[in-house]
């Protein structure tokens, strides 16, 4: 692992010894950080950020894998769709790459840049890939530790998913860390896009391990993969039956319109699966343990616990909530999935009212506010017959801009490391918003946030982006297969190798951020001075 702000990876472009172009990983100085050193007079909050974990069931029949191919760099409909993300060749191992980032974590004690200890681990959602419950239960067990069996279906047989080795599924356009059964050619990744195979690593994905379990106090915030198929589609009848049933969603059926079926999904509601008529099947092992999740369900795990400091926690149980971090901070996390359908965001009328409410009664403290869609995302106003619109971004900004103590919005959904100040109509800086990049999709960073008090009387916020603690020579053990986090080093080498992000649009820059979008001190006036 990389150590905080002292080294950084960096990928390396080349061709292997086939001429086929790969990507080699290196560890390189880390980045200076800029943006001036403040003079600090007290550290007022230390916060370690990560987001969009997305343990994924790989083997879940409810799964769109098939439409991510119409992404592939020479799909001719590639430059229409440019990147779909129902399906990446390293998502087998989603649930090492958590496990890999706790333990960077718990080797942080103090932050980097002002020596505070770590007050709480905030996860801005999208904690589950396809809101099953195993997933649920996956992600919990890694958060808190304890034993972990990441597989499901026939846990002892053949493995189901895409990756899956075995002659009578073999794909060429996935992935597959083993090499082409006899007689079959071998996949396009490997052949023609340059990504290395691991004969036994999709094995040694299902093997169970021990969880270490975070030793920080954590907060976890709900997002669209948690609650929606797919990040998208309320989950129906059908697929509810479907996900814990004996039939996979395998490709598009020969007579499905493909522009039709897209049409049922969207950034704004409503969203479906169409017709089951619209896509062919295959058998696979059922399993209950995939139920799609409750939002009771996240709520037991997530809002009641902790203390509330006199204020209402969660009203009616829902999945937000307010924490005070020490005496100064205040930490607000909102639910910004709409409910109803659409991978983009909003806040319904009822947590708008708690969010007004909550800033009103939290004007003595700095306030740090948390969710999974930023501000920029909130634009889903889509509302059934019957039901209320949703509350969306230029409201919500009005409302924060009378409020000068909030100070940062942390978020996540984006993939992406992402800096930005949010400007008041006066032209006043209001507050920082800082993204988090995901651990599903390469660099699988996440980032220390410092908040202090600087002598000349403003606020600083410092943050450095940080790696989770795989090692890039993950196989130097020849037992590296029996460690979930050499396996965790697999995924990163493999994501950096993920053959839709090579070119220009999109490319991997997108996700990674401008020097400007990682290590840094934010400055804003004391609110409270």
């Amino acid at each position: 692992m990389p150590k905080t702000n002292e080294q950084r990876i960096e990928m390396v472009r080349e061709a292997n010894a086939h001429g086929i172009a790969t990507t080699r990983l290196e560890l390189r100085p880390g980045e200076p950080v800029i943006g001036g050193t403040p003079d600090i007079t007290q550290v007022l909050a230390t916060f370690i950020h990560f987001s969009d974990i997305h343990v994924c069931d790989t083997q879940s029949p409810a799964r769109l894998e098939f439409l991510d191919r119409l992404a592939d760099p020479d799909h001719p409909m590639q430059p229409i769709v440019k990147y779909i993300g129902t399906y990446r060749p390293h998502e087998f191992l989603s649930v090492q790459v958590a496990e890999s980032m706790v333990r960077a974590a718990n080797e942080i004690e103090m932050g980097p840049l002002a020596g505070g200890r770590i007050d709480a681990v905030i996860v801005t959602g999208d904690v589950t890939d396809n809101g099953q419950h195993n997933e649920l239960t996956w992600y919990k067990t890694i958060m808190d530790g304890g034993p972990i069996l990441p597989t499901s279906g026939d846990i002892h047989g053949q493995f189901d998913g895409p990756a899956s080795p075995k002659a009578e599924t073999w794909d060429v356009h996935y992935y597959h860390p083993d090499f082409a059964p006899d007689g079959l050619e071998e996949d396009r990744p490997k052949s023609q896009f340059g990504v290395p195979a691991f004969p036994g690593l999709l094995h040694a994905s299902r093997s169970p391990f021990i969880a270490e379990g975070l030793k920080h106090r954590w907060f976890g915030i709900h997002g669209n993969h948690d609650a929606l198929l797919q990040g998208v589609a309320v989950p129906n009848d059908y697929v509810s039956d479907l996900v814990v049933g004996n039939q996979k969603l395998n490709r598009m059926s020969a007579t499905a319109n493909l522009q039709e079926f897209f049409g049922h999904f969207g950034e704004v509601g409503p969203a479906t699966y169409g017709s089951p008529s619209d896509i062919d099947t295959r058998t696979v092992a059922a399993d209950q343990a995939r139920r799609f999740t409750q939002i009771e369900d996240w709520v037991n795990i997530h809002t009641k616990c902790g203390h509330d400091h006199g204020l209402k926690g969660n009203p009616d149980d829902q999945a937000y909530f307010v924490r005070d971090i020490g005496d100064s901070v205040r930490l607000i996390a909102l639910d910004t999935v709409n409910a109803h359908g659409g991978w983009q965001g909003c806040i319904d009328q009822t947590q708008f009212a708690w969010l007004r409410e909550t800033l009103e009664a939290s004007r003595g403290k700095y306030v740090v506010l948390a969710s999974h869609h930023p501000l920029q995302d909130l634009f889903n106003g889509y509302a059934p017959a019957g039901v209320a619109a949703p509350v969306l971004k230029d409201e919500v900004f009005s409302l924060l801009v009378q409020h000068r103590n909030v100070v940062l919005w942390a978020s996540g959904h984006v993939h992406d490391n992402h800096v930005e100040p949010a400007v008041a109509p006066n032209g006043q800086l209001s507050f920082w918003q800082v993204r988090a990049a995901s651990l599903i999709d390469w660099p699988q960073q996440g980032r220390t946030i410092e908040i202090v008090r600087s002598a000349d009387g403003r606020i600083a916020i410092g943050t450095v982006v940080i790696d989770h603690a795989a090692p890039l020579n993950f196989a130097a053990d020849e037992d590296w297969l029996s460690d979930p986090i050499a396996l965790a080093g697999a995924s990163r080498l493999i994501a950096a190798n993920d053959w839709q992000r090579q070119g220009e649009d999109p490319n991997f820059d997108e996700w990674t951020g401008s020097v400007d979008d990682r290590n840094r001190w934010l400055w804003l006036e004391d609110p409270l001075a």
